[in-house]
């Protein structure tokens, strides 16, 4: 029987503690070569939540994928309400083409990004969890990750049912990775953000696991601001300009703070 959002996190979830308030360290204590997956709603998410990580990862010589399971075709239509110049195909051909450059910056070769084709609806996740989680499940058989990041449950229905699908997949597995769930949408972030809901947002546990990535920060920070459509109030020319970018500065500093937090899963 399969478990809803809340009822898998309440079972499944166990929140790794640290010793005091100090981060764990960047370096990696595992020198042997690991395969990492990272799935994700949205194309800068990978960034925002574990765009250190990968880096880290990266360095230490594993073998990082990240799965998109989403187009981001909807990002200003649903925060700004534009609809042409750019129109939705647009936006989503743009952010396909930025996220190549940023895993460049990242150090990970394109051929290791998978983009899902979901086609119902407006293309949003929970208008297609079958085909997510067949798509998935796929990858996942395939690539035989040793861990595996995704999205905690918070504020956007699309980063819920990543979690959800996630979640239901790692009880089904029969090799079963390590898996870190990172957080998005806080509460102090949802406020007035009209592609979420603010209500949905959980509290942030206060044993987490948190990663120092002052080291990668620059880069983090490259890559995430190789995402112009949605840090850039006018990023093309053939764009209106916009009265305010979709990830306004708030957003972005509390992504660049030289750290990183996880809830790790219990399997």
């Amino acid at each position: 029987m399969r478990r809803t959002v809340s009822s898998a996190v309440e079972h499944c979830i166990h929140i790794a503690g640290v010793t005091g308030s100090n981060p764990v360290p960047s370096t990696m204590t595992n020198l042997k070569e690991r395969k990492v997956g990272v799935y994700v709603a949205h194309d800068d998410d990978s960034i925002l939540g574990a765009g250190g990580r990968i880096i880290q990862h990266l360095k230490n010589g594993d073998n990082v994928y990240i799965v998109i399971c989403a187009d981001g075709r909807n990002s200003h239509k649903a925060v700004l309400g534009i609809e042409s110049n750019p129109s939705v195909w647009e936006v989503k051909t743009k952010r396909e083409e930025e996220m190549k450059r940023a895993a460049k910056i990242l150090g990970l070769a394109e051929e290791r990004l998978y983009f899902l084709n979901l086609t119902d609806g407006e293309g949003r996740i929970w208008q297609n969890e079958e085909a997510a989680r067949r798509q998935i499940v796929e990858i996942t058989n395939k690539e035989k990750p040793d861990v595996i990041y995704f999205h905690y449950p918070d504020a956007h229905t699309d980063h819920r049912a990543v979690s959800k699908i996630i979640l239901e997949m790692l009880e089904i597995l029969g090799s079963k990775p390590e898996a870190y769930q990172f957080f998005i949408w806080t509460k102090e972030l949802a406020e007035d953000r009209p592609e979420v809901d603010a209500s949905q947002v959980p509290e942030i546990p206060s044993n987490i696991l948190r990663f120092d990535i002052k080291k990668e920060a620059g880069l983090k920070q490259r890559a995430l601001f190789e995402m112009k459509s949605q840090v850039e109030i006018h990023p093309y020319p053939s764009w209106q300009a916009q009265i305010k970018p979709i990830l306004d500065q708030n957003f972005i500093n509390y992504f660049l703070k030289g750290e990183e937090i996880f809830v790790k899963v219990a399997l």
